[in-house]
């Protein structure tokens, strides 16, 4: 069963990859080289697109979503009804849009919602990985109570019903929540790449209908193999944007997350920075493939003086959440 600790590290992993890649958010790898060379701390966002107006080490959506789904599905369970009040809880009380956080396929799903469709049908134009993001809440959840590993992804695919009912994000989050919850129970490398690929197929099988795009599990075999290849850091960045893509599309993010673990399992602090520096959707990207590396190796170390930051600016519930989890997880 997990424990406290190991969920204190992979929100942490989480919350410091956010805020380390908040910054190169949407920029372009060779504009990240030249500017900055490779990102090893926190850096300051003054330069950034999106996210200038953010206090150094702030975190975006990807942290805030995921903890305040927590925080709702320990007081009102998984459903789809709880998903929505937890997400329409944070655009209010985070302003969201103003700050630019929310990404298109869940401010299009949630403002049909609140115009009263059906949250059942809501969500099935979404393919971008917002759904994709937010899948460690469910995931974690499941883990603090000890259900399998098909009852978790149920818990996936209802917590991206709302905003992200598609092949391409189900195929996308199951194949990560899969990944996590394999780490998390003490699996190999090889038996970790085996249950993503498990948990793909069950997300697309969910789906309402398959769509025509990339395929993540086809990706993953696709990186598995070109790891064989042993590339340097920079072939092997080089090639996730400039071949595989790390845009919005959930089929991007995901494989560049399991590429970077992959390069150095277990590695948290060198994953972040290597997903900070590699453009495209960085923050999102950087908080996947920590708290993936920190369920592999709940002790693998990020420097305290970014940790201690990342606490401090933005008020982190961290340690209070998994305590719950944990506590409630046990009645």
């Amino acid at each position: 069963m997990i424990t406290e600790s190991q969920i204190v590290a992979i929100l942490e992993a989480f919350a410091v990859g956010d805020a380390m890649g908040m910054p190169t958010e949407f920029m372009t790898r060779s504009e990240i080289v030249t500017s900055l060379g490779q990102v090893i701390g926190l850096i300051d966002s003054s330069f950034s697109a999106h996210h200038s107006d953010l206090p150094k080490g702030s975190v975006t959506d990807d942290t805030e979503q995921t903890l305040y789904l927590l925080e709702h599905y320990l007081d009102e369970g998984v459903s789809v009804d709880t998903t929505v009040n937890g997400l329409l809880s944070w655009i209010e009380e985070s302003n969201a849009i103003e700050k630019r956080y929310i990404g298109p396929s869940s401010l299009k799903a949630l403002q049909a919602i609140q115009e009263g469709t059906d949250p059942k049908e809501a969500g099935k134009t979404g393919t971008t990985c917002g759904g994709l993001m937010r899948s460690l809440a469910p995931t974690l959840y499941a883990a603090s109570r000890n259900l399998k590993r098909d009852e978790m992804l149920n818990l996936i695919v209802i917590c991206l019903m709302p905003t992200h009912f598609t092949s391409q994000a189900l195929e996308a989050a199951c194949a990560y929540g899969s990944a996590v919850y394999a780490a998390l129970e003490g699996s190999s490398v090889e038996e970790i790449v085996q249950a993503a690929l498990e948990g793909g197929s069950y997300g697309i099988n969910q789906a309402p209908f398959q769509g025509c795009s990339a395929s993540s599990t086809a990706r993953l075999k696709y990186i598995v193999e070109y790891q064989k290849l042993h590339p340097t850091k920079d072939e092997l960045m080089d090639f996730l944007f400039s071949v595989l893509g790390t845009g919005l599309p959930s089929e991007d993010v995901f494989g560049a997350v399991m590429a970077l673990f992959l390069y150095e399992p277990g590695n948290t602090f060198q994953s972040i920075c290597l997903a900070a520096s590699l453009g495209g959707d960085t923050d999102t990207i950087a908080a996947l493939v920590g708290g993936l590396n920190r369920a592999y190796d709940s002790k693998s170390e990020i420097p305290q003086s970014i940790l201690d930051s990342v606490y401090e600016v933005n008020k982190l519930p961290l340690h209070q959440i998994a305590s719950r989890l944990i506590a409630t997880g046990r009645e």
